[in-house]
């Protein structure tokens, strides 16, 4: 019993540890968007909306896989 506490445990600080990474780098992936919208040019609010939404659809399952362990 104590075992599985203790496994139970370690397995959810490795998930918290894991998604505070994922948000790391997903707050670093968006700053990397945003600036490549300014190297670009790209101006208008629809397609700066539309960049950082390709690049929100990339991050999101990432930040699923670590949160949940499966690695697709």
């Amino acid at each position: 019993m104590a075992k599985e506490t203790a496994s139970s445990a370690k397995d959810l600080a490795i998930s918290i540890i894991g998604l505070i990474i994922a948000i790391i780098l997903a707050v670093f992936a968006l700053g990397i968007a945003n600036l490549g919208i300014s190297i670009f040019g790209i101006t208008g609010d629809m397609t700066k909306a539309a960049a950082l939404i390709a690049v929100a659809i990339i991050i999101g399952p990432t930040i699923a896989a670590f949160a949940t362990k499966k690695y697709f």
